[in-house]
C-alpha cells in the first residue's frame, strides 16, 4: 500500500544535529561532575526521549543526579545562543517536493514539546506539518505510540504511513507499529547498524526519497 502520510524523526534525518547533541550530553555530564559519556556511547542512544538517555549513560545515579543531568541538558541545548538547529541541504527541497506531490508529513521526534516547537520554529518548516508528536507526550521510541498517535489525529492507519529515521529506534517503532519505514545514514546509527532493523530501503541522502516514493513497487508491502 502506497502510503498517505510520510513520519519524519528530526535529528538526524531532517537536522543534521549528530554532533551538537553529542558534544551537549558530553559537557552537562561535565558540569554535574560526572563521568563524561564517550562519542559511541551516546551517539548509540540518540533517538530516546532525555529521561531514557539520561537513565541509560547514567545507570547508577541517583535520582537527583538524573534530574539535575536533564536540567543541565536543556539549559545547553534551548540557550538561545547554543546554534544547533541546522537542516541538511536536502531536507527543504525534499519536503517541498512530497508536499507538491500531495503526501502529509508529520514528525516523531524524540525531542520534547519545548525543543520540537523551538526547532520548527528556528527552521520555518510549521507550515509542512499535519501533525507533530515527541517523546514528552507519548512513550520514548522504540514504542509504537507516536505512530500511532499521529494515525489517530489524522484517521489513518499505521499501513498508510511511512517512518523515516536514522536510527534503529526509528525502524522499531515502525515495526512495532506495523508501518513500513525507510533510513538515512546521515544520522546517529551507520548503515550496517540500520541493516539489523527492519526497513524497506537505505538512503545517504533525503534527495532520495521522493523518487523512491514514486517508483518503488507497494504491491502486497503494508
Amino acid at each position: 500500500m502506497k502510503p498517505k502520510l510520510i513520519i519524519f524523526d528530526w535529528d538526524g534525518t531532517l537536522a543534521d544535529t549528530t554532533r551538537p547533541i553529542i558534544r551537549t550530553f558530553q559537557q552537562s555530564f561535565a558540569d554535574c561532575g560526572m563521568p563524561v559519556p564517550d562519542d559511541d556511547a551516546v551517539r548509540a542512544l540518540i533517538g530516546y526521549s532525555l529521561p531514557e538517555i539520561i537513565r541509560r549513560l547514567a545507570p547508577h545515579a541517583g535520582e537527583h543526579m538524573r534530574e539535575e543531568l536533564t536540567e543541565t541538558y536543556a539549559a545547553h541545548y534551548l540557550n538561545p545562543n547554543n546554534h544547533n538547529m541546522t537542516l541538511f541541504p536536502e531536507a527543504l527541497p525534499c519536503l517541498h517536493t512530497l508536499q507538491n506531490q500531495g503526501y502529509w508529513l508529520a514528525v516523531a521526534t524524540g525531542k520534547g514539546r519545548i525543543g520540537l516547537d523551538r526547532s520548527i520554529a528556528q527552521t520555518g518548516t510549521a507550515d509542512f506539518w499535519m501533525a507533530t508528536t515527541c517523546a514528552s507526550e507519548q512513550a520514548s521510541k522504540p514504542a509504537p505510540d507516536m505512530v500511532f498517535k499521529l494515525c489517530d489525529e489524522l484517521g489513518l492507519t499505521p499501513q498508510e504511513t511511512l517512518v523515516v529515521g536514522d536510527t534503529t529506534h526509528d525502524l522499531e517503532m515502525a515495526a512495532n507499529a506495523k508501518a513500513p519505514a525507510v533510513a538515512l545514514t546521515t544520522g546517529a546509527h551507520s548503515a550496517a547498524m540500520l541493516h539489523t532493523a527492519p526497513h524497506l530501503a537505505i538512503f545517504d541522502s533525503l534527495s532520495e526519497l521522493p523518487d523512491f516514493l514514486e517508483t518503488f513497487d507497494w504491491t502486497g508491502k503494508v
